[in-house]
This record gives structure tokens, sequence and C-alpha cells, in this order.
């Protein structure tokens, strides 16, 4: 599909570059990745440049958004002290920061249960395994058993075995099992 665009600037994301550009003739601004471009021609008109465009703020605009429509799902979720701590760094700043804002205050241990906005629940599963055992899945009932399978297979893993394996050597079959 062709397209007269106005660039206001480029972005590099996480190895990515990004073009935010106007929408010559709708005055729309918007987000392509170079990477899907087929042909440019730099021979158009020239346009007079916004004033007051701000490119970073823009790109934080944006990237909040992109990042608000990808969470599709919702798990719930206990977490002790250290969880809540550590839970921005597991699912990102934006779920971690409306799930809290959300949640009631700690129960009588100092755990808090909360919403959690995900974008999958295979998703939440690799990010809420980093927590280990600062996070409690309540539901859905599918991930919480995935939870539990999970670690039935780390404790049987690192059950203390009866003769002594070789340090980073890869579990073969339990003797005693």
């Amino acid at each position: 599909m062709e397209r007269e665009l106005e660039p206001y600037g480029l972005v590099l994301k996480a190895g990515v570059w990004y073009l935010c550009a106007r929408v010559a003739g709708d005055g729309a601004f918007r987000v392509y990745r170079i990477d899907r471009f087929t042909a440019v021609d730099a021979g158009g008109e020239r346009f007079a440049r916004e004033e007051g465009f701000d490119l970073p703020a823009f790109w934080e605009e944006r990237a909040e958004q992109f990042a608000r429509s990808i969470l599709r799902a919702e798990v719930v979720v206990r977490l002790s002290p250290e969880g809540v701590r550590r839970l921005p760094h597991a699912v990102g700043a934006l779920s971690a920061g409306e799930a809290l804002a959300g949640a009631d205050g700690p129960d009588a241990d100092g755990w808090v249960t909360l919403t959690l906005p995900v974008e999958s629940e295979e998703v939440a599963h690799a990010q809420l395994t980093a927590l280990g055992p600062e996070v409690e899945v309540l539901a859905p009932g599918a991930l919480r058993e995935r939870f539990t399978a999970q670690a039935a297979r780390l404790a049987e893993l690192y059950r203390p075995r009866r003769s002594a394996r070789t340090p980073g050597a890869r579990p073969g079959p339990r003797a005693d099992a």
C-alpha cells in the first residue's frame, strides 16, 4: 500500500527502527516499522513540521498504548511483600502498576491479592515463574494447575538423592524411584 508520509523522527527500540510520521492529507500521526518498507521515494513535496511535536512524548504515549492493547487476559494472584516489590520487573511497569493500584491492602501475613492484566496465560506463566515462591496463582484454574505441575517437577528434581551426583550433571532415572 502506498502512502505519502511526513517524517517526524526515527526511534530505535529493541534493535528495531521505527518511523514516526504524519500521514499527508489526514494529519494523523502513526508509527511504521522501517523493515516493512518495500520502497521509499524521497522526492515528494516539503511539508511544514508541526512546531510543538515532541518525539519522546509521542513515542512514550504510543508505546504505552501498544503495551495496553496486548493485555487481553487476566490472572488473579497473591503476592508476598517481596513479590509485590519484584512484580514490575517480572511483568512490566504498566501491568504491575494497574494491578497494584486496584489491589486491596495486604492480608494478615502481608500478602496482597490482585487481578493482573496479561497478554495470555502462556506469557503469564513465563513471567510469573520468575517470582518463584513469592507468587501464588489463584485463577484461572488451568494456570494454577500448570504451576502445581511445575512445582511438583521441581520438587522431584531437587529431592535429595541417595547417591551423590556430579554438580551440573543432568539428572537421569532415579534408582530409588
